[in-house]
């Protein structure tokens, strides 16, 4: 096989074409992976918009990957044919961020889905340092959202927000990542106050682990939060909205020296007063994305039965249909969608 279909952006704005291009070949130290699911989140929606620093056109996109591993470059070891792999999507050269654990934040930073091409294809090829390996085969559609859907509030509840047993945690929006960061406050011992607008939303919610829900659309939400929170007060905030009023209603939530975590990405400013933070000892911290170490313990956590990502893979549609998989995220239809190449259509 020398060629393979792909799902392209020719530009910024434009829908996504479907292409035929040539097989890639890895290079020394890459491997390339047959992609077996392909998650499609937010951050893809954005791609496509154009509002993404560094993104270059025209782009396969796709970032929340698993496959099979299908060849090696020179000088890779410990990678053969035919291991299972999650992707992570981030390769840096080694900096002083790296060397602290956070490759993250690394620069310059190469993305898959963004600087190069990602795994909306039949094919990627990828450094063999940006694969994790599962202790255990996992269902490719299950292991390609792990790699994001629940990996990013992972980062933001673990390693950003520091949440402990026994406190008290507020996760703001219940969709794709709020889903899960409710799940993870359950796993991490902590009391979870789930907000969203969506009834639907609520009941998953509740059925994930959360220990109250409020609607996130009530004129009085403040006050529906600080009853539901109680008397000790907040003691973390995950706000996994894009939208700068959340933002502000994460501030407003928290309690005496309480942690807001900031997920989701909004592009607008919220206002914030000083005194707002002085006066409660506030902490207030965005979390970018995740690691490969923290995608290798979303598959243990997924694997030991800790989280479920069933409410995840609904959605999962063959990559001739990757505009409708788009279109079905944009709407709100679904938390997740899923491209999977090797389904027909």
């Amino acid at each position: 096989m020398t060629t393979m279909r792909a799902a392209e952006f020719a530009a910024a704005g434009e829908p996504l074409r479907m292409v035929t291009r040539p097989v890639p070949v890895p290079g020394p130290g890459a491997v390339r992976v047959r992609v077996d699911a392909c998650g499609v989140c937010g951050s893809d929606l954005l791609v496509q918009a154009g509002g993404i620093p560094g993104t270059r056109f025209p782009l396969i996109p796709g970032h929340e990957a698993a496959g099979i591993v299908d060849a090696v470059g020179p000088g890779v070891s410990g990678w053969t044919e035919g291991d299972q792999a999650a992707i992570y999507y981030m390769h840096a050269p080694p900096d002083r961020l790296s060397a602290r654990g956070r490759p993250n934040l690394s620069l310059p930073m190469s993305r898959m889905g963004v600087e190069r091409d990602g795994a909306f294809a039949e094919y990627v090829v990828v450094p063999a340092t940006t694969l994790i390996r599962p202790p255990a085969w996992v269902d490719p559609v299950a292991l390609a959202v792990l790699t994001d859907a629940v990996a990013t509030p992972y980062h933001a509840m673990v390693t950003i927000g520091r949440v402990q047993e026994g406190e008290t945690v507020v996760v703001i929006g219940i969709g794709g990542i709020g889903s899960n960061a409710v799940q993870l406050g359950r796993h991490l011992g902590a009391r979870v106050v789930a907000v969203t607008r969506s009834a639907a939303k609520r009941d998953l919610a509740a059925r994930l682990g959360a220990d109250a829900v409020v609607d996130g659309g009530a004129p009085d939400v403040l006050e529906r939060i600080a009853e539901a929170v109680g008397d000790d007060g907040t003691d973390v905030v995950v706000q996994c909205v894009a939208d700068p009023a959340a933002d502000e209603l994460a501030i407003a939530a928290a309690g005496r020296a309480g942690r807001v975590v900031l997920v989701g990405a909004a592009h607008q400013p919220f206002q914030v007063r000083a005194t707002d933070l002085i006066w409660r000892e506030l902490e207030v911290r965005g979390s970018r994305a995740f690691t490969a170490g923290e995608i290798a313990a979303c598959i243990d956590l997924y694997l030991d039965g800790s989280v479920t990502v069933d409410h995840l893979m609904g959605d999962v549609r063959p990559l001739s249909h990757a505009n409708d998989a788009l279109e079905d995220l944009r709407s709100g239809r679904v938390m997740r969608a899923v491209v999977d190449p090797r389904r027909a259509g």
